[in-house]
């Protein structure tokens, strides 16, 4: 049984009251001056105690009767008598009254609660702030309510009274209809053209058939249903609580597909997925809109697209080449049509632009050349890693080509076409304005898609399995060009310098493609070893370089480099040191910050081991598996640092440990 607690004050009071009479009665037989004083201290804190507790009876009685509130009787009864929980409370959140409903269910024993604090009869309750209404959810003894709570009186706020609604079956409804709204899963089998050309067709169906039975497996786990579109799609239709934990999995039918025995290329799988949405129409759409991003994103991953954005789990093999190049020569001709329907073209790459940006944007003139419309190249000289280039091409007819910021604001209009390439996303343009200002967009990538796209494209090829945006551009030309028609020699050694510098002088990310593109360059006049020189750094590019490799310290099989002090102009030095660094034994991953202008620029590479492009995401960047980078600002350089091996070790511990446990198995 609950015990009726009294006040602290009263027994503060009562203990002194008595403490002084007790003192009053002793002094008395030897002084009764100091005697009557004792006593008379003794009679004002009886007096203290009575006028408290008058005061809390009239503040009761004024609640209850009507003396300190604008409640008739009438008004009093209604609340007495009401069939759901009622309570009052005062200023300090003590309970004043409550009615019998509110004691069956909140008040356990035959005690009263009157006096005591609201919070302790029921835990985690507060009553909202006299100021302004308001309606809580609370949760007691397995039940759901709606606390609404509101002043006694406008005039005088010191009152409150709150009324418990309970809807726990509302509640339960609720959740039950979140737990089992319809989420759209679309399944894409990767690879599937390959697999076609190198498998027989009774191989091709026992790996179709395998992977069909995966995902009944994976499907039959759950109440949904799983839907063939056609050899290589399927559909599927889960409930939300299901898909929480498939989440919460990290979608391990991934993994189940990659282990599959093919005997060549290795069968991967992209899953989109659409949750969330009011209807299960938009969830269908938001499938197919997270489907291309896993597709773009280079496959065997998934994508899960809700109101919120974008999550992405897996991801941690390479593209595999396409050496179909039916879609190149389309979207050759087609990017050709749009250039000549265009009055003038503006082409331009991301911020500081390097020798593949600067290359491509060389190869698109070609092409605007050819189908006889004006082409300029947006280029900012003073941020850009591709000077020499620049100087080259300037000295070799290109000085009216080139134009600034500034002069682009006001050649671009309605009739322009804009053209970006070695990037897709906004943020990463030195200007973004000429985006909007120009008729339509054209977008030519080979990065992984990144959330925040341009998305309002005519033409978007992006082809992550190609070593580098020069090689895409180099296949284009090769396609659009006639057999008379021929690249400058300095033309052609900026497309080849591209290649060569995502590749890392042919060494990694390259294909049969990548070498297709080069041997055609090499028939206009390229030239590898002329190439080298615009990688060319002075001797302070190579002091400050090795000033960031003294730096660098190795964490978890990733140098990491991080420093504040270079000199403008010095930009090519960063994912250079970031390169130079994966010639250390022991070194899988490097990643360079460097502070210029209040930003940190941050280049990371990896041979293939590491997938930076995981590791810059978590730092709002992007890029590819083996080059990424990513800018952050408002930050010292330990931050940086301890944020960077954040993320290295969130994608170590979440992505790599993962992958080798499958391995093992």
């Amino acid at each position: 049984m609950k015990k009726k607690q009294v006040p602290n004050e009263i027994l503060i009071y009562c203990l002194l009251g008595a403490l002084f009479l007790a003192l009053g009665a002793v002094l008395f037989i030897d002084n009764w001056i100091l005697g009557v004083i004792a006593v008379g201290v003794a009679l004002a804190v009886a007096a203290g105690v009575f006028f408290y507790l008058h005061g809390i009876k009239s503040m009761l009685s004024g609640v209850v009767f009507g003396t300190k509130s604008s409640i008739n009787p009438e008004q009093q009864t209604i609340l007495a008598s009401m069939n759901i929980p009622v309570l009052i409370t005062d200023q300090a959140k003590k309970i004043l009254w409550y009615n019998d409903t509110f004691r069956e269910v909140f008040v356990s024993g035959e005690e009263d609660a009157f006096l005591e604090k609201a919070d302790k009869v029921i835990q985690g309750f507060a009553p909202v702030s006299f100021t302004e209404s308001s309606a809580s959810s609370l949760y007691v003894n397995e039940r759901h309510y709606q606390v609404y709570s509101e002043p006694l009186n406008k005039d005088d706020r010191a009152v409150c009274v709150s009324f418990f609604i309970d809807d726990t079956q509302k509640d339960s409804d609720a959740n039950e209809y979140r737990r089992t709204k319809p989420c759209v899963i679309l399944f894409n089998v990767d690879n599937y053209e390959e697999l076609s050309s190198t498998t027989r067709e009774s191989e091709r169906t026992e790996i179709l058939a395998s992977v069909g039975k995966i995902l009944d497996s994976y499907i039959n786990q759950t109440n949904g249903i799983l839907l063939r579109l056609s050899s290589r799609s399927y559909v599927a239709i889960v409930e939300d609580q299901h898909m929480e934990s498939m989440i919460s999995s990290k979608f391990t039918v991934l993994d189940s597909v990659r282990e599959i025995q093919t005997g060549t290329i290795p069968i991967t799988l992209s899953i989109g997925v659409g949750r969330g949405a009011r209807t299960l129409y938009e969830n269908q759409i938001n499938a197919r809109h997270a489907l291309d991003m896993a597709l773009g994103r280079g496959g065997d991953q998934a994508a899960v697209r809700t109101r919120n954005g974008y999550s992405f789990f897996g991801g941690i093999s390479k593209a595999v080449e396409k050496r179909n190049k039916v879609r190149a020569r389309i979207m050759a001709n087609a990017i050709s049509d749009s250039f000549k329907n265009a009055e003038k073209i503006i082409v331009m790459g991301h911020k500081t632009a390097d020798l593949d940006a600067l290359g491509s944007c060389v190869g698109i003139l070609k092409i605007a050349e050819k189908a006889g419309t004006e082409c300029k190249i947006l280029f900012d000289r003073a941020s850009s890693m591709a000077q020499i280039l620049f100087d080259d091409l300037w000295d070799n007819g290109y000085e009216n080509t080139f134009i600034t910021l500034e002069e682009a604001r006001d050649y671009v209009d309605e009739n322009t076409l804009a053209v970006v390439v070695d990037c897709h996303t906004r943020a990463l343009l030195d200007d973004p304005d000429p985006l909007k200002q120009a008729k339509d967009t054209v977008v030519i990538d080979h990065h992984r898609k990144m959330v925040g796209h341009i998305d309002n494209a005519v033409l978007f090829y992006l082809e992550t399995s190609s070593s580098s945006c020069c090689e895409m551009v180099a296949e284009m030309v090769q396609y659009l060009l006639g057999p008379s028609d021929r690249l400058l020699k300095t033309e052609a050694d900026a497309l080849i310098s591209g290649i060569m510098l995502d590749t890392k002088f042919f060494t990694v990310r390259t294909g049969v493609r990548t070498f297709e593109a080069s041997s055609y360059l090499k028939t206009q006049g390229a030239d590898t070893t002329d190439a080298k020189k615009y990688f060319a750094t002075g001797f302070e590019v190579y002091k400050h370089k090795s000033d960031l490799i003294a730096q660098a310290d190795i964490y978890r099989g990733c140098a990491i480099a991080v420093s504040d002090e270079l000199p403008e102009g010095m930009g090519l030095v960063i994912p250079q040191t970031a390169d130079e660094l994966l010639n250390v034994t022991g070194i899988y991953a490097a990643i360079v910050a460097v502070k210029s202008k209040g930003i940190y620029r941050i280049s990371a590479r990896s041979l293939g081991a590491y997938n930076v492009q995981l590791i810059m995401e978590e730092l709002g960047g992007g890029g590819h598996q083996t080059m990424a980078g990513a800018q952050i600002e408002g930050v010292s350089n330990e931050e940086i640092k301890s944020r960077i091996k954040v993320c290295v070790d969130k994608y170590l511990d979440e992505i790599v440990s993962d992958s080798a446990k499958n391995a093992n198995k």
